[in-house]
C-alpha cells in the first residue's frame, strides 16, 4: 500500500509540473529503437510472472527523433504495464512496433486482453480515469498514466491514441515528428 500511495503522490506531481509548464525536459536526439529495447527489458519479470509472450516489429534504419530520452521511456514503461495489467496471465500477448509514418515516426503497443468500449476510450485519458467496472473490480492504478504519456508526447509535438474494440484487445499507439 505504501509503494501504491508513493506512485500515486509521485505521479501527481509529475502531472502537476508538466501541466503548470515546470517539468525539467531534457531533449536530445533520441533512437527509438534503443529507447524500445531498454523499455522492454525493464518490465521483463511483469511478462514473465504472468507468463505473457512478448513480440517486437522494430523497423530498421527509422530516424532518430528530438525528445526526453527518459520521458519516452517512462510512456512506453506505461503502456507496457498497462498492456500486461490487463493480458490474461498464460494466454497473454502484447507486440511492440517501431514503424517509419509519413513525416514521423510511429511506436504501437499491442495487447490481446479484453479491450476497451468506445464510451471508456474516450475518457481513460482523463486525470483519474479507469476502464473496466472500477465499482465491483479493485482498481488498477492510479489513473494518471495515460494522460502523463499523453501530455508528455503532445509536448513534442506528437500524438497518442488508442484502438480497441471489446474482446480483441488494445492498441495504443504514439507519433513522434521527424526533423525538417
Amino acid at each position: 500500500e505504501t509503494e501504491r500511495l508513493t506512485r500515486l503522490i509521485n505521479q501527481v506531481l509529475d502531472m502537476a509540473k508538466i501541466e503548470s509548464g515546470n517539468a525539467e525536459w531534457h531533449t536530445a536526439e533520441i533512437d527509438l529503437h534503443e529507447g524500445i529495447e531498454e523499455s522492454v527489458a525493464a518490465p521483463s519479470s511483469l511478462f514473465g510472472d504472468k507468463r505473457i509472450s512478448l513480440d517486437m516489429a522494430l523497423e530498421g534504419g527509422v530516424p532518430k527523433v528530438m525528445a526526453d530520452r527518459d520521458r519516452l521511456i517512462q510512456v512506453m514503461l506505461n503502456l507496457l504495464s498497462n498492456a500486461v495489467k490487463f493480458c490474461e496471465a498464460g494466454q497473454g500477448r502484447v507486440k511492440v512496433g517501431l514503424y517509419l509514418a509519413a513525416g514521423a515516426v510511429r511506436v504501437d503497443v499491442a495487447d490481446n486482453g479484453p479491450g476497451i468500449s468506445p464510451a471508456e476510450q474516450g475518457t481513460i485519458f482523463e486525470k483519474f480515469r479507469q476502464g473496466g467496472d472500477t465499482m465491483t473490480a479493485k482498481p488498477q492504478g492510479t489513473g494518471l498514466g495515460l494522460p502523463i504519456s499523453r501530455q508528455i508526447i503532445e509536448h513534442f509535438g506528437g500524438r497518442l491514441w488508442v484502438e480497441s474494440s471489446l474482446g480483441k484487445g488494445a492498441t495504443f499507439s504514439f507519433t513522434l515528428p521527424l526533423e525538417e
